[in-house]
Formats: structure tokens, C-alpha cells, sequence
């Protein structure tokens, strides 16, 4: 059976059916996509990098879910991609700093330990920074902290000279007991070996 049509038909029937020129619009209703496999990827990969820090994964997701308004992953949709990497990124540079900062703690200590110099960077972060605890500075005031202590240089104690031996009418005088105690320890050994 086969049906023809002459004029203008607006819809043909045999199975499918094709409507031209009529639009449908769903007031409202968008289509959401959920995230490709390139977009999860990337977001695992600067998780892994918070996690490499010393963050728990867990928490990176709870930010990016608290900020995004989501409870899995799944929910997040193409177009929240961008502000979740974005939430990611800002805390992979948070510890990222933190990191930094705590590096730099340790080698100002150690240049500290090396100079004995303690009294001399707390007055210099004192004067500086108005604090002296190391903790609270930021990562350009421990630079400057690390360099002053690099640069301290500590006052020269004077050379002493090589000591003069001790005559022996002094060492006896000095030292009467070790000189008795030598005098009768030579006697015997004198006497046992002659």
C-alpha cells in the first residue's frame, strides 16, 4: 500500500512521522549534561595533586560539592565544570603555599641553628613584621627572615693562641697531686724493672 500526496501536506505517515516548520519549545526544561570523561579526568588529576600535599581527597570533594550545590560527583553537570576546577585549583594553591611556607620555616631554622642567631631573627622579624613566631609570617616576610639570617654574620671571638707547654717546675706546682702520684708510679715501675 502506498499513499501519495499532492498539495501541502504537513506530516507523511509510514512509520515515521516528520513535522515541518512546527517548533516546540519546553518552557523551562534545559538539558543538562553531566561531565565527559576528559572533564572527570582532569579533576581527579588536581584532586591527586592536593592529595600528593598532604590533603584528604575527601575534603577537596566536599569543597567542590559545597560550592557547587551537588552531593556526588555525578551531579555535576558541563557548564559547573569550570567553577568546580576552579575550587580545586584554589585549594591546590592554598597548600601549595602552605607547603612553601613550611620550607621555608626549616631552612630559616636551620640557618639559625648553624649561626646561633635566634635573638638577632627575632629582633629582625620583631622590627619587621611585628611578630616573631615564624608560623605567622607570610611566605615573602620568611624570605626576607631567610635572607637577613643568610647574611648575619657573627661577631669574631678573638684567635687564641696556640697554648705554651708547662715547664715542669710549673706543671708540679699546678698539678701536685698528678706529679706525686707520676714521681711514685716511676719509682715502681723503676724498681721492678732494674
Amino acid at each position: 500500500m502506498s499513499q501519495d500526496f499532492h498539495g501541502g501536506v504537513g506530516q507523511a505517515a509510514a512509520g515515521d512521522i516528520n513535522n515541518f516548520g512546527v517548533s516546540i519549545s519546553l518552557a523551562g526544561k534545559t538539558e543538562t549534561r553531566g561531565l565527559v570523561s576528559a572533564q572527570r579526568n582532569e579533576l581527579h588529576a588536581l584532586r591527586a595533586k592536593c592529595e600528593e600535599l598532604g590533603d584528604d581527597p575527601r575534603d577537596v570533594w566536599r569543597r567542590v560539592h559545597a560550592q557547587l550545590g551537588v552531593t556526588t560527583i555525578s551531579e555535576i553537570t558541563s557548564e559547573q565544570f569550570v567553577d568546580a576546577r576552579n575550587v580545586i585549583q584554589a585549594r591546590l594553591e592554598h597548600l601549595q603555599e602552605e607547603a612553601d611556607k613550611r620550607r621555608l620555616v626549616g631552612k630559616v631554622l636551620r640557618a639559625v641553628a648553624e649561626k646561633d642567631a635566634k635573638a638577632e631573627m627575632n629582633n629582625f622579624c620583631e622590627l619587621s613584621f611585628g611578630r616573631t613566631q615564624l608560623s605567622n609570617l607570610q611566605k615573602p616576610q620568611l624570605q626576607k627572615t631567610l635572607e637577613f639570617i643568610q647574611r648575619f654574620q657573627t661577631t669574631a671571638q678573638p684567635i687564641r693562641s696556640e697554648p705554651e707547654a708547662l715547664k715542669l717546675k710549673d706543671f708540679i706546682v699546678l698539678h701536685r697531686q698528678n706529679a706525686a702520684v707520676l714521681f711514685i708510679l716511676g719509682i715502681l715501675i723503676g724498681a721492678v724493672l732494674f
